[in-house]
């Protein structure tokens, strides 16, 4: 059985910059610049590092971009046999501009998606999953239906679902994001996504807002200040490692991809808050996405580095 990762499977176009803002008729120089898988490609790779097995399901182009997700995938052990294309889809693209604060901003190129409803074969493979994952980012009304149908029939069958909200489409109504942590097995929020869904400002407070929509497991991303992970009967609160960070493009779903490996593997709450946040800080070290999320032996590297265990992977 798989781990299925459910849309939002893009390009994205990494360039690092040496400060913002940017304004019309400037011209910066661009010290890093590569165009690789993106988006919840990154919770793929980042799951298929630490040895789940993984499906992407999700729909690409015929175009140069999606020639880099499909490549980029099959590269890091994804399976791709089920991603869905079509002779008009464009696949959508992030461009991701970091500069020396490590903090992205993003332009969204939305491409032309085709999907509307979950293909049969999709259908027939979520029952029989090991997990399902999927994130709140969608660029049409199509996306949040199959999300939602999604996360309906893994919990119909018994299979862990975890959503990542992120930040939403501005251009959708983004109230349907209840509708999936309600849904899901585990939430992964940052602090500001958990307040949009719970109206609690507190992290534990937003947590425990979160477990009462219907979740079993909260989870707040906390940056560099570490990470919550809350139960109803158990918490671990961990705090972060301090690194010299470069590029916080991807942290978030590096440590989605951990969480979803520790809940499968049944590890503890605080051994799980630990690993998370050193995969978060493996991954702020380096430039990049996809195929720059850490290894094994960077997050092995984080740990030994604060003298603690490296985890049986």
């Amino acid at each position: 059985m798989a781990v299925l990762i459910l849309n939002d499977l893009i390009a994205d176009l990494s360039l690092r910059i040496a400060r913002f803002p940017i304004a019309a008729k400037d011209l910066p120089k661009v010290s890093y610049i590569e165009l690789g898988p993106g988006g919840a490609c990154n919770v793929a790779i980042m799951a298929a590092r630490l040895g789940l097995p993984v499906v992407g399901l999700g729909e690409v182009g015929y175009d140069h971009f999606g020639l880099v997700v499909r490549e980029g995938l099959s590269r890091e052990g994804v399976d791709i046999a089920h991603l869905a294309a079509f002779p008009e889809t464009r696949t959508p693209v992030a461009g991701v501009l970091v500069d020396e604060a490590t903090e992205p901003a993003y332009l969204g190129y939305p491409g032309h998606l085709v999907l509307h409803t979950l293909p049969s074969a999709w259908r027939e493979r979520i029952p029989k999953a090991r997990a399902l994952f999927t994130d709140g980012w969608a660029e049409h009304e199509g996306v949040v239906a199959m999300a939602l149908e999604a996360l309906e029939l893994a919990a119909a069958a018994g299979v862990p679902t975890f959503f990542d909200p992120g930040p939403g489409n501005p251009a959708l109504d983004n109230a349907w994001h209840r509708q999936a942590a309600a849904l899901a097995t585990v939430v992964l929020a940052n602090e500001e996504e958990a307040q949009r869904l719970t109206g609690h400002a507190d992290g534990l407070e937003a947590a425990q807002g979160l477990l009462a929509l219907g979740c079993r497991w909260a989870v707040i991303k906390r940056g560099p200040a570490g990470c919550l992970i809350v139960t109803r009967k158990d918490l671990a609160l961990s705090p972060g490692f301090p690194v010299a960070a470069v590029d916080a493009t991807g942290a978030g779903d590096s440590l989605a991809a951990t969480v979803i490996w520790g809940y499968l593997r049944g590890v503890d709450l605080p051994t799980l808050a630990t690993v998370a946040n050193a995969t978060g800080a493996a991954k702020v070290q380096k430039r990049g996405t996809g195929h720059n999320m850490p290894t094994r032996a960077e997050i092995a590297a984080v740990l030994s580095r604060f003298g603690l265990p490296t985890p049986a992977w």
